[in-house]
């Protein structure tokens, strides 16, 4: 059975597509997305590589985007997928299905701002916990740092603050 076939028997309900890179494309609602990587799982996608999010501003959405794999040889990449709304992006987490998933959910709870419900330990990862900045990967982010010196060589030479290496 090809894999678009398992895919689609495993999630009937599901928007199954397939680019012509050859990946796989399964969309689902939101409300969808655990029951749908719990048959995932069970149809032999053991394994889940990452899990990310794309900023779709123009459309006020973040679109959730989970790569998993059945681990057999020269099998595409399936790419789980369910949309968000920007202003209350929360979505249940796949760390019961796939407990590999629990620091790429952390990373676009930090970057992204989308809350894993069911998380067990949804804390900032990349960013300090004192952040006060925002979602650094949202298209609207506006960095509110200082500036900070560009390294040049010749300012490396004298000392990134100007004063002379040495």
């Amino acid at each position: 059975m090809a894999l678009e076939e398992i895919v689609r028997e495993a999630v009937p309900s599901a928007a199954v597509e397939t680019t012509p890179q050859g990946e796989i494309v399964v969309k689902v609602p939101a409300t969808e997305l655990l029951v749908t990587a719990e048959r995932l799982k069970s149809a032999g996608f053991s394994y889940c590589a990452s899990v990310t999010a794309v900023d779709r501003k123009a459309e006020n959405l973040l679109e959730l985007v989970a790569q998993i794999f059945r681990m057999q040889p020269k099998e595409p990449v399936v790419s789980l997928r369910t949309e968000v709304p920007r202003d209350n992006p929360e979505v249940q987490s796949l760390t019961s299905v796939w407990p590999t998933v629990n620091w790429h959910e952390r990373e676009a709870f930090d970057m992204f701002g989308i809350r894993f419900l069911g998380h067990p330990d949804l804390r900032r990862i990349l960013l300090p916990e004192n952040w006060q900045g925002g979602h650094p990967l949202l298209k609207d982010f506006v960095d509110k740092r200082a500036p900070r010196p560009v390294v040049t060589l010749e300012n490396y030479n004298r000392g990134i603050g100007g004063e002379p290496r040495g």
